[in-house]
């Protein structure tokens, strides 16, 4: 009865906290991250994270935006491609762009992907600009976190292009810091979890 299926509500929880502050909570996120060995490419694409509603960059926007620009400045690719989710009420492209001139890359340097509503749609807004001009290699940036759900979609979205992972900041996923950092980690990764379970249900892996 109620009783029996609150008993076993608590149990769930109390699971859920025991496992997210325990050494075993790495074993959760450790499937989700995925690496490539990095090579020069055509083009380097950084996936937003969100804007705050102050119209700051969110902190996975900021570190996937200033990793793009090292990867920029280290030679490997001559152009960063800045592909966002509709913000209701900041352009979250427009944003990284700011970000990365700030950071010393030059207005030419930079492509505006200003359309998409997720990582999905990301992603073939990404493959029309590679493929409108004749680009058939990338490096994908976005957090370690996301980037077993943008492989996985993009085997479907990006079949004929070589893709290669690079997911900023990846020892944060695994560090503890405090309670809030790792409140944090838990938050992104149930979230990530959620996310491929809605993914596989619409056809999108």
């Amino acid at each position: 009865g109620v009783q029996f299926t609150l008993r076993w509500l608590i149990g769930g929880l109390l699971a859920v906290v025991v496992v997210t502050f325990s050494p075993s909570f790495v074993y959760l996120a450790t499937p989700l991250a995925v690496a490539s060995p990095l090579a020069r490419a055509d083009a380097i694409v950084v996936l937003g994270g969100g804007v705050e509603k102050d119209g700051c960059p969110t902190r996975g926007t900021l570190e996937r935006t200033q990793y793009a620009v090292l990867l920029y400045r280290q030679g490997l690719a001559p152009t960063i491609i800045l592909s966002t989710g509709l913000a209701k009420y900041f352009n979250e492209a427009r944003l990284m762009s700011e970000i990365a001139r700030t950071e010393g890359v030059p207005e030419q340097a930079l492509i505006l992907e200003e359309d998409s509503r997720n990582t999905h749609e990301n992603l073939q807004s990404v493959q029309r600009i590679l493929d409108a001009h004749h680009w058939d290699t990338a490096i994908v940036v976005s957090s370690p976190y996301h980037m077993r759900r943008v492989a996985l979609v993009s085997k479907k979205c990006c079949s004929e292009t070589t893709l290669l992972y690079a997911p900023a900041n990846t020892d944060a996923l695994y560090q503890y810091r405090n309670f809030l950092h790792r409140f944090r980690q838990a938050r992104a990764v149930y979230r990530e979890d959620l996310g491929l379970g809605w993914y596989w249900s619409r056809g999108y892996l």
